[in-house]
């Protein structure tokens, strides 16, 4: 005649345990990569080309503003 007890599930616990088990799992792998990315040799080459485009009109610019103020 005792009702038998059901087992109660924390659902938030299992929610915010699962996040923590992915985010750390996702912060290694995203270490492990940039520890792969510095090994590689830096300079223009690993530019992207909109990177290289930048930077050549903030040059183009300056030299601009440098013949403006400065020689004329």
């Amino acid at each position: 005649m005792t009702a038998k007890k059901r087992k109660v599930r924390n659902r938030a616990r299992d929610v915010i345990g699962d996040y923590y088990k992915t985010n750390t799992q996702y912060t290694r792998e995203n270490r492990e990569r940039q520890k792969e990315q510095e090994k590689k040799e830096k300079g223009l080459k690993n530019w992207s080309p909109t990177e290289k485009l930048y930077l050549t009109v903030i040059i183009l610019g300056l030299i601009g503003i440098f013949f403006r103020y400065v020689v004329f």
